[in-house]
């Protein structure tokens, strides 16, 4: 109650009831009544059109790319699977085992266990939580500078202390830094399969032997589907996987070279029973203990990524990595040509371009129409190549390129 001017309680004024489809912020009307479809997907298309699409081959920047068709339609198939309450989904369950029992198999771990989550901050999250849990109070995470920013937000998540790393001239982590840097109260060791801004893999196994039995994390969501597949291509691959006896967890992204529709991400652990360190009481639900980070889980990702991985099969992810290998050898070749230096050899299907102000460049690509990113360690342009872009694009890419240079005088 408010008071009057003589003390007295005076009671306060009633608001105006809001009424349905009047203003309620500055800028939100909510609708009073429901739209036609044709009005629906209109506004739909709207937005569409606003948006950019893999498939323009314009997108230069993203370790994303088009979902395979098949993908796609399974999505749709299973849009009301919900995996957080498993026992209504027998179905949906089953291909999420057959999907970890698949990625067991070619990240060489019989037996090992894991979900589908919704992309690689979800996996570094969850390794990180077990790794935490499992520790017995130690709180230090060390990772490279080149890791991805979902660890930072990991540590902050988790009440960790992030110790990072500096990277040596291979842009790889620095063994010798790692190694002071591991200590009594290290919880987890990361190590990177894939490095956003080069693709660079750590050396993993030497990252193994000093953790010196300390829980470590594999972050391959870029490598993951890229890596098992050059030893058939005749290309060396550094070994990341479980084949290292001290990997205790692994994350990698469906969403990325798999195919999968967009997020996909699987979280895989050596041992099923450390599930008991994150699991939790669900007493509502049709199965009683919770192991994922996400309670309601979208699970039509989990179909998206089987069918993707069935109807492509291991040959076809062969021919896959060859063909964006062949289109980041021939386009490394024309820059090159063009007079542009690039920073390092790829270690995968990522280019970095030197410039002295990399985001000049940038923005005047993106004036036409043209989307990359930055990197930061190398100071470059970074151009991420992936199934949508083919040599056509890369010719076209060239061309551009080149003219917004000379426009910059930075050629």
């Amino acid at each position: 109650m408010a008071r009057g001017r003589a003390g007295k309680a005076q009671p306060k004024k009633m608001k105006k009831p809001i009424k349905v489809g009047t203003v309620t912020s500055d800028s939100c009307i909510f609708p009073a009544k429901g739209a036609s479809r044709q009005r629906v997907l209109s506004e739909l298309d709207e937005a569409h059109d606003e948006d950019f699409w893999f498939g323009g081959g314009r997108i230069l920047g993203s370790m994303c790319t088009k979902p395979h068709d098949i993908a796609v339609e399974a999505q749709s198939m299973f849009i009301e699977a919900n995996l957080g309450n498993p026992g209504l989904y027998p179905g949906t369950r089953k291909l999420e085992e057959k999907v970890i029992r698949w990625l067991s198999a070619l990240y060489h771990c019989e037996g090992c266990s894991g979900h589908l989550v919704g992309g690689g901050t979800e996996a570094n999250i969850t390794a990180l939580w077990l790794a935490r849990n499992m520790s017995s109070g130690k709180k230090e995470v060390v990772f490279p500078s080149s890791a991805h920013f979902s660890l930072r937000k990991a540590c902050n998540l988790l009440a960790l202390k992030p110790v990072e790393i500096p990277l040596g001239d291979d842009f790889t982590i620095d063994l010798d830094q790692a190694r002071r840097a591991i200590s009594g109260d290290t919880a987890a060791v990361v190590g990177i399969a894939g490095t956003t801004e080069v693709g660079a893999v750590d050396d993993i196994p030497a990252l193994s032997e000093i953790a010196d039995g300390a829980f470590l994390h594999v972050d391959a969501a870029f490598g993951g589907f890229v890596l098992p597949f050059m030893p058939a291509l005749g290309m060396r691959a550094p070994p990341f996987d479980f084949s290292i006896e001290g990997v205790s967890t692994l994350g990698t992204d469906p969403h990325k070279m798999g195919l999968s529709t967009i997020p996909s991400g699987a979280f895989m652990l050596r041992d099923e029973a450390w599930l008991d360190f994150i699991s939790v009481d669900a007493p509502y639900l049709t199965q009683h203990r919770q192991t994922a980070l996400s309670g309601t889980r979208c699970s039509a990702a989990v179909a998206a990524t089987y069918a993707a991985i069935r109807r492509v099969g291991f040959d076809g992810y062969v021919k896959l990595v060859k063909g964006t290998f062949d289109v980041t050898k021939y386009l490394s070749k024309s820059l090159r040509r063009e007079g542009f230096h690039l920073c390092l050899e790829p270690p995968l299907t990522i280019l970095n371009i030197a410039f002295d102000d990399p985001k000049k460049v940038q923005a005047a690509l993106l004036k036409k129409g043209w989307h990359l990113s930055v990197a930061r360690e190398p100071k470059s342009l970074r151009v991420v190549l992936m199934p949508h872009v083919t040599k056509k694009v890369a010719d076209s890419f060239v061309e551009a390129l080149v003219k917004a240079a000379k426009e910059l005088k930075a050629l």
